[in-house]
């Protein structure tokens, strides 16, 4: 069996994204971490936006044609892209303006935290930094790449925000991840369709998700390249307009 097929590549389309939307609101009731208030059924839909903003607003144009509100989950430490770049800024003011809900991907490892105060202390500076930079509201945090301490954090908040990785998320509320380019559980098709889940937390990160049939390799790869490409688009026109030479060996 080829790994087009062990590991659904097929799935992680913008065009099966849309049909998953769709049959997520035929049965259940879309909430987000700050307005559930733990009803009988609900689906809390999250993205985790590691590598790119720019499918991360693809997304958040396609849930809100379906009159969805998604939880966006922004990492102030990304390799890939940078929160304060004027483009990027732009791109996470488009998914506000769509109705979405912002929260806070903390990565723990760019400080090397160690205990709660020191964690509680460093999510309260970031919380402030998005909500005076985007001026929007920060309610929820999920932590980037768990090690040995963030997984013993499981409190129902910290600093006021609420915990994505809390103890009730982990054991009443069933998961469905696409972390990597696959599902590490079930499908989210098969999820979705299950009568006997009632309550849902969905993890997708939204750079995983393409307009073709990818390998979770060709789609990581297309971010990083695409980011390269930029760069020097950039380079190049900035010696452009200062009237200025980009000057190779030739």
């Amino acid at each position: 069996m080829s790994n087009a097929t062990t590991y659904n590549f097929s799935d992680f389309t913008t065009q099966n994204y849309s049909k998953l939307l769709t049959l997520a609101k035929t049965n259940f009731e879309f909430k987000t971490f700050n307005t559930f208030k733990n009803e009988p059924k609900f689906i809390i839909w999250r993205h985790d936006v590691d590598f790119s903003m720019h499918r991360a607003l693809k997304m958040a144009q396609l849930e809100a044609e379906q009159g969805i509100q998604a939880t966006y989950f922004i990492l102030m430490h990304s390799e890939f892209y940078n929160l304060f770049e004027k483009e990027i800024s732009h791109l996470l003011k488009q998914i506000i303006d769509l109705g979405h809900d912002i929260g806070l991907h903390f990565d723990s490892h760019y400080y090397n935290i160690t205990n709660e105060s020191e964690l509680e202390s460093k999510l309260l500076f970031e919380k402030s930094i998005i909500e005076n930079v985007f001026n929007v509201s920060v309610t929820s945090f999920c932590f980037h790449i768990n090690n040995t301490f963030t997984l013993q954090c499981n409190k129902t908040h910290y600093a006021g925000l609420l915990n994505a990785f809390s103890n009730f998320f982990q054991k009443e509320v069933a998961y469905c991840s696409d972390s990597n380019g696959y599902w590490r559980f079930k499908r989210l098709e098969e999820m979705l369709s299950d009568k006997s889940i009632t309550q849902l937390q969905v993890l997708t990160h939204p750079e995983l998700w393409q307009d073709e049939v990818m390998s979770p390799k060709q789609r990581v790869d297309r971010c990083a390249d695409m980011r390269a490409e930029k760069t020097k688009q950039w380079y190049n026109q900035t010696l452009i307009s200062n009237g200025r030479k980009n000057i190779d060996w030739e």
